[in-house]
């Protein structure tokens, strides 16, 4: 059995992710005395991450100082991509508990040309911010491109790397096991993609990527914003 060494606080004193259980500092004095705390320990910090997104609905804003968060290496570089004259578009998104007030936030670049763009509703999902922060940066586009969007959303880029969406749509947006979430979404996504060449690529959170962290740090602003305005989308 793996040594657990990272801790994942969605509800205590300070929610986060914590390296140590004992301590001031360390995890057990975030929950102790806490009612109905919420907790895990993992193997590795992407995991615990990971499962903080999916319990929180947002990005930990507490992870360990000593995390190596060096740039990892993606499967398309930026940089090339934009060398080739390819549109770049990180997207990031979260809730602020799920559901709860969300946002969602975009780093758009061609050639030397950078733009930022970033929203909120008052009650939504982690899940349909995701889909808007690509969405609102596929709508920026003024003509067809060569597009690379980048998301640390498996949902999102599972969904159109591996043509999960254009299936759901085919059967109705239903599954076996039954309705198809935020088919509205989706719907939009597949309808501008068509519009583009588009490569997906998955970016691991909190990983160093700077643009996916400036992405992160707009949609936890977005999501904050006062008389943010109704998804209405969104179904309970």
């Amino acid at each position: 059995m793996a040594k657990r060494k990272f801790y994942a606080v969605v509800k205590g004193r300070q929610p986060g992710i914590y390296n140590e259980w004992f301590g001031n500092d360390g995890a057990e004095a975030q929950v102790k005395g806490i009612d109905q705390a919420v907790f895990k320990g993992f193997a590795s910090f992407a995991d615990a991450e990971a499962w903080y997104r999916e319990r929180a609905g947002r990005a930990p804003q507490r992870i360990p100082q000593n995390v190596d968060l060096t740039p990892v290496s993606l499967a398309i570089d930026p940089q090339k991509a934009l060398d080739e004259g390819k549109v770049v578009l990180f997207s990031d998104g979260g809730s602020d508990g799920n559901p709860g007030p969300g946002g969602y936030g975009v780093v758009l670049r061609s050639g030397s040309e950078m733009r930022e763009l970033t929203g909120g509703f008052a009650r939504t999902t982690n899940n349909r911010m995701e889909l808007m922060g690509v969405i609102t940066g596929l709508q920026a586009l003024s003509q067809p491109s060569k597009v690379v969007v980048y998301s640390d959303s498996a949902y999102v880029i599972n969904g159109m790397h591996k043509g999960w969406a254009e299936r759901w749509s085919k059967n109705g947006w239903r599954t076996t096991t039954g309705p198809v979430k935020n088919p509205d979404l989706w719907q939009q996504l597949l309808e501008l993609a068509q519009g583009h060449t588009i490569e997906w690529v998955q970016v691991p959170g909190h990983a160093g990527v700077k643009d996916n962290e400036r992405c992160d740090r707009l949609a936890v602003q977005a999501a904050h914003q006062p008389n943010l305005p109704i998804d209405q989308g969104y179904r309970d």
